[in-house]
């Protein structure tokens, strides 16, 4: 069962589990929400991944966590991942209670991404508010976290050829295709509940 204590627990055991450090100066800087739904019932633990549109002009169709690019208004990439809730995904930030956050994580297209775990509160009443923004979110999926954190999920693949990784993660959940970075959270976050080993970074 995943719980308040386990979800600390899990940020603190990936302390070092992100990518090597980098200079950020080399990288845009954004923000995601990895946002939990917890429930007394274990078969019931969601977590909330997103579709996004098919003529975004960047990660087109991908499976992703609602998050993006920090703005020059946002304060914080706290706030910038909060801000992208809002907007993608139609959830607040009084609507939501931050654990903590991951380490850097970099990509080929050139980000360096910090993942925040939160979780939702009141999740019964809120999971109907929970609407996409029609310009960049195609679908909402709320799944069950065992779907996405269980390792007989997680496959070690080659990546495509436009990537500029050699081998990348890939979480099998029904007909999508959650590769990347996305999936590489979900393997750490997976480590860090200790349900499996810690996965290799990925070189870019």
């Amino acid at each position: 069962m995943i719980s308040e204590i386990k979800l600390k627990q899990c940020i603190d055991n990936c302390n070092f589990a992100g990518d090597i450090e980098r200079d950020l100066k080399e990288y845009n800087q954004a923000a995601i929400m990895v946002i939990f739904l917890l429930s007394e019932n274990d078969s019931e633990e969601k977590i909330i991944v997103i579709k996004r549109k098919n003529n975004l002009r960047q990660h087109a169709g991908q499976i992703a966590f609602p998050g993006g690019k920090i703005e020059k208004k946002d304060k914080s990439l706290m706030e910038t991942a909060f801000r992208e809730t809002q907007e993608e995904i139609n959830i607040f930030k009084k609507d939501l209670k931050v654990m903590g956050y991951l380490p850097f994580f970099y990509t080929g297209t050139g980000y360096a991404v910090r993942p925040y775990i939160a979780f939702l509160k009141n999740s019964i009443d809120l999971e109907n508010k929970i609407t996409p923004c029609f310009t960049e979110v195609e679908k909402i999926f709320i799944v069950e976290a065992k779907k996405l954190l269980s390792p007989s999920n997680h496959k070690r693949i080659k990546a495509p050829k436009n990537s500029k990784m050699e081998m990348t993660w890939k979480v099998e959940y029904e007909n999508e295709n959650i590769w990347g970075l996305t999936a590489r959270i979900l393997v750490t976050i997976s480590a860090g509940l200790n349900l499996r080993e810690f996965p290799p970074c990925d070189d870019i």
